[in-house]
């Protein structure tokens, strides 16, 4: 799948430690998701911190933590580490690990697509 089907809802960003943001995604099915929280950690331009959850109560999934940390990795090319932690439900952690994974897989895409 890969991330076929899905579209981009909107967002909101306030990029600073404390700041809010939300962001949307609409499903191949039609229905919109939304994950909201706040900016915890910012060290352009090897890491970023951000609390994750959704905005739908049926979604919710707690307080949980997204790190992303870019590391060189020499030839011009970039290494993307991220970590999603503290989730009350471990039963939730799967579906989670694979919608990253669509995404880090579209940016990959996108990357080797893009003009120099």
């Amino acid at each position: 799948m890969d991330g076929d089907g899905w579209a981009f809802a909107g967002a909101s960003v306030d990029l600073r430690v404390g700041g809010q943001y939300r962001l949307g995604m609409t499903s191949p099915e039609g229905k919109t998701h939304v994950a909201v929280g706040e900016y915890r950690e910012i060290q352009p331009p090897t890491r970023l911190a951000f609390t994750w959850d959704w905005s739908d109560p049926a979604e919710r999934v707690g307080e949980t933590l997204v790190t992303i940390e870019f590391k060189d990795a020499g030839d011009n090319t970039t290494e993307v580490v991220l970590t999603h932690e503290r989730f009350a439900d471990a039963a939730r952690i799967a579906s989670h690990e694979h919608g990253w994974t669509q995404l880090l897989r579209l940016l990959d895409r996108r990357m080797e697509t893009r003009p120099e």
